[in-house]
């Protein structure tokens, strides 16, 4: 068992939070911390480790404003955005021209010059590497260190809320871990400096 790749915390840092010493609980806390890695960005509606995404469709807004679904843009070299020309089931995209629109880089956020996106489904694709560039491990590549540290503190709380249930319950079930998601839910909403946090970093439209 290993912490997947969009993991957002590591065992040790969650060990220290929890004044845990010993090994005998790393596997499960390996296991939880994926699945709330995994709760956290379906909640927010994004992916955080840096990715690149190559022709990412979208549907037209109606709008001015086109929201990307991952954020911050971390390389603004290799951003591209087209227009599907014609049909649907066509895949022949035109390159619209960088000047005919503006990018919020933090947000994610495409803002034209006077020009609308079409509101037509997959009329749209970009080309874009976006999310945070953390390890965890690496000084300097942290979560807290790239300053959103209040994320992994959130994670700290779910983790922690998920491994005292599992603890202190006679159902045996929750010795497979199973499907947390509702637990995890039920802590956001109950715990409102979690939900503060989760919200903070949730995307902010969905197309």
């Amino acid at each position: 068992m290993a912490i997947n790749s969009n993991g957002l915390t590591t065992v040790q840092r969650v060990k220290d939070f929890l004044g845990i010493t010993v090994a005998s609980n790393d596997t499960i806390l390996e296991r939880i911390i994926n699945q709330v890695s995994d709760f956290v960005e379906n909640y927010c509606d994004r992916t955080f480790v840096e990715t690149t995404y190559t022709n990412e469709l979208y549907d037209g807004t109606g709008t001015d404003k086109l929201f990307l679904k991952n954020f911050p843009i971390s390389s603004t070299d290799t951003f591209t955005l087209e227009k599907r020309s014609g049909s649907q089931n066509v895949s022949n995209f035109n390159s619209i021209e960088s000047e005919m629109f503006f990018i919020d880089y933090n947000t994610g956020i495409l803002e034209t010059n006077g020009w609308g996106f079409t509101e037509l489904p997959q009329r749209y694709r970009a080309t874009y590497t976006a999310g945070y560039a953390f390890d965890n491990f690496t000084p300097g590549a942290t979560l807290e260190s790239l300053n959103i540290g209040d994320l992994e503190f959130a994670v700290w709380k779910l983790v922690a809320n998920a491994f005292e249930m599992r603890k202190n319950t006679s159902n045996v079930q929750s010795e497979s871990i199973g499907d947390y998601s509702v637990t995890f839910r039920k802590s956001t909403m109950a715990d409102q400096e979690i939900k503060d946090i989760l919200d903070r970093y949730t995307r902010p439209h969905k197309n």
